[in-house]
């Protein structure tokens, strides 16, 4: 799981909003066929977006280095990450954003978040630096967003959820375990479409197993949940790879 994780540095997120954007945009072509091309060209350069800032990738992957590091045991190491992880959300990621016009109460969640990580790290518990860290991981599918790249953001929300569900399993959360396995099921519902569409019937149809089995199993299944909540983490990487082709 540790190289998978570190293999994602490099993964930005689709922007979620250019395919109705654009189908907006055709209709009104549509209703004024005499300014077609120069309502497409508007069109383009409004749906055009940045790269995602290597700030934000490296926050992003601070905080996935920070679970594996939980996972480990390795309290040395993830009080480094940790240390990482509040400087790029508080510098050049949080300047990054804010020049994409991110709202900066959404600015502000993201430094909060990576502060709590901090503070937690040196002494706090690992399964509750486990949550703070993937609540960092949380903000990520609404941030990559507003960047350019082919991978549609929900992925990052089904990252995020089966991290969620096997952490909170672990903590005996059983409320919590059941609210992100519904939030999983409703997140997958809208994206499996889209990966089978791009050519992925195959990982869709292993991942959709993968949310059944997890409603079979129920929010007290305890380890052979968690096992079924890593097992998630693998066919996320799986779907990942269908958009990156």
């Amino acid at each position: 799981m540790a190289e998978q994780r570190a293999a994602r540095l490099w993964r930005p997120v689709a922007l979620l909003l250019a395919a109705s954007i654009l189908a907006s945009g055709v209709s009104s072509i549509a209703a004024a066929p005499a300014s077609a091309a120069a309502n497409l060209q508007r069109m383009k350069a409004a749906v055009a977006r940045d790269p995602v800032p290597a700030s934000l990738m490296e926050t992003e992957s601070a905080a996935e280095d920070i679970i594996d590091f939980v996972l480990s045991h390795d309290r040395g190491s993830l009080v480094t990450r940790a240390s990482s992880l509040r400087a790029a959300a508080n510098g050049p990621a949080a300047a990054a954003l804010t020049r994409a016009g991110v709202p900066s109460a959404k600015v502000a969640q993201l430094k909060r978040r990576a502060e709590r990580v901090t503070q937690l790290a040196r002494s706090g518990s690992f399964i509750d630096i486990a949550l703070a860290a993937n609540a960092v991981s949380q903000l990520m599918p609404d941030l990559y967003a507003r960047f350019r790249d082919p991978i549609p953001a929900p992925i990052l929300t089904l990252d995020y959820l089966d991290r969620e569900v096997q952490f909170r399993s672990v903590a005996r959360q059983p409320e919590k375990v059941a609210m992100a396995i519904t939030a999983l099921e409703r997140t997958w519902m809208r994206l499996r479409r889209e990966v089978i569409a791009a050519g992925g019937a195959k990982a869709a149809a292993a991942y959709q197993r993968h949310v059944v089995a997890l409603r079979r199993l129920g929010p007290r299944a305890g380890k052979e949940l968690q096992a079924e909540a890593v097992n998630g983490l693998n066919l996320v990487d799986e779907i990942e790879n269908v958009f990156a082709r």
